[in-house]
């Protein structure tokens, strides 16, 4: 009986795997590529992240749905490249993609983009050059 569960179970399990993999040997995998750039003077510490999303704007009347993500911590200076891998199955030409950014350090958002770039569908290219500028403070 346990040799029939895991012959049921185990290629659910190699399939599952094969979904989250994203290296490029993967048909399913595709990715973002861009750089991230802040004119603002902003002292970074070691601690600071850079966190850039992939997200699915279409519906206005929810948030945005999450497509993929890159994270570096300590980006030092501008500009910064990032690439985000995503599953490509997450994507329908019919919806719209944007790209965001956010750099936060000790847990707040020092510098951030003010708008989205649109990016993989009705004809914007699979490249985003972002600009990221200061939060204001409490």
């Amino acid at each position: 009986m346990k040799g029939l569960a895991f012959a049921l179970i185990a290629p659910l399990y190699l399939s599952a795997c094969s979904l989250f993999h994203s290296d490029e040997t993967n048909p399913h995998f595709a990715k973002v590529t861009g750089t991230v750039n802040w004119h603002d003077r902003v002292e970074l510490n070691p601690d600071a992240e850079l966190i850039v999303s992939l997200e699915d704007v279409t519906r206005h009347d929810v948030r945005p749905v999450l497509v993929g993500l890159a994270e570096d911590t300590w980006p030092g200076s501008s500009p910064v490249a990032f690439e985000i891998s995503f599953d490509r199955r997450m994507v329908a030409e019919d919806r719209h993609y944007q790209v965001k950014a956010v750099v936060k350090q000790g847990g707040e958002t020092v510098l951030a983009s003010r708008h989205g770039v649109p990016v993989l569908t009705f004809g914007h290219p699979d490249r985003a050059d972002l600009e990221l500028h200061r939060v204001a403070g409490p």
